[in-house]
């Protein structure tokens, strides 16, 4: 049964079919010339054309909903039109069907990844106060959003969370030991008592912002990718990530974020409040992934959670102290 659950998961989430085929469909489909795809990523693809600018092909599992799919094409334009730095769609329709598969076309963005140092750090703060700043959206724009998409299609922290919970419930028999029974309560009492933030300011968020989704250009600005998921959503959550990516480096790093950040937005106390709650909660999570995909025990997980959350607990101290 259990063996049965990971392979659910794992086959609604990950699994794509047909990417020999892809090239062809995206020929037939927008009239372009196709000189190569290479995999960026699980189902993203760089479209090398012999026509034009290259492209970026990203291909969703089947069970992603096309409505859902197409609400990230929409939340891309909506980024366009209010002059943020973003990805964009490449041509219209954004988005086509592959074999039963959502895929969304959007511009290439050529550059680097940024180093992640202080100054990469103060303006990924700075864009995601602008972010925080932008009008509600019509449609997908105020969908609920901000989950990672690695676990689950759509939805807000909440929905991150649940999902963690399906697939550490679906991988407990083969990831748990007899003798860990009591580890696993207590791995999934965190999660089931896991801050998700809600009830705080909203606004529109990006599930994943950090240095591994900009890109450096050659002028220097950065471009932020990967908008899979994106949508309203308490704006603590991104922030108290980009807070985790920072200062789980160099705790000083905190301050570079901050200080981007209040250029735009000053968090209230009660967000401040619960700040330390939401750092926690995604290294959580991908400790979680790490176990129930093979990567990490629950021993290793349960001996890990006390340092990460003393680490979120000072970040957060130290963030509060540099927004005040």
């Amino acid at each position: 049964m259990a063996d049965r659950g990971i392979d659910e998961f794992t086959e609604r989430m990950y699994s794509r079919s047909g990417l020999d085929r892809l090239r062809p469909h995206l020929e037939g489909a927008y009239g372009i010339r196709v000189a190569a795809l290479t995999e960026l990523d699980l189902g993203v693809f760089r479209v090398e054309r012999r026509d034009g600018p290259d492209w970026v092909a990203r291909v969703f599992p089947a069970a992603k909903p096309l409505e859902a799919v197409e609400g990230d094409g929409r939340i891309l334009r909506f980024l366009a039109d209010h002059g943020f730095p973003a990805e964009q769609c490449a041509r219209a329709p954004a988005v086509t069907v592959h074999e039963g598969q959502g895929v969304l076309v959007t511009e290439y963005v050529a550059g680097t990844r940024p180093r992640a140092g202080a100054q990469t750090f103060g303006r990924l703060g700075e864009m995601l106060g602008r972010l925080h700043t932008l009008p509600p959206g019509p449609g997908a724009a105020s969908r609920e959003g901000g989950a990672w998409h690695h676990l689950t299609f759509g939805g807000g922290p909440p929905a991150e969370i649940d999902a963690a919970i399906e697939f550490l419930e679906a991988t407990a028999g083969t990831r748990v030991a007899a003798g860990e029974r009591a580890l696993y309560a207590e791995l999934l009492g965190l999660l089931r008592q896991a801050e998700d933030g809600h009830d705080l300011p909203s606004a529109l968020i990006h599930p994943d912002f950090v240095p591994a989704n900009a890109v450096a250009g050659a002028g220097g600005g950065l471009t932020m990718v990967d908008w899979a998921g994106a949508g309203r959503g308490p704006r603590l959550w991104p922030l108290g990530f980009l807070l985790w990516a920072a200062g789980s480096r160099k705790l000083a790093l905190a301050d570079a974020v901050v200080a981007g950040y209040r250029a735009h937005v000053q968090p209230e106390p009660g967000e401040l409040a619960r700040l330390a709650g939401v750092i926690g909660v995604r290294p959580l999570i991908f400790d979680c992934w790490a176990l129930c995909t093979g990567r990490k025990s629950l021993a290793a997980v349960m001996a890990d959670w006390p340092a990460t959350r003393e680490l979120a607990q000072a970040i957060a101290a130290r963030a509060a102290e540099a927004f005040a």
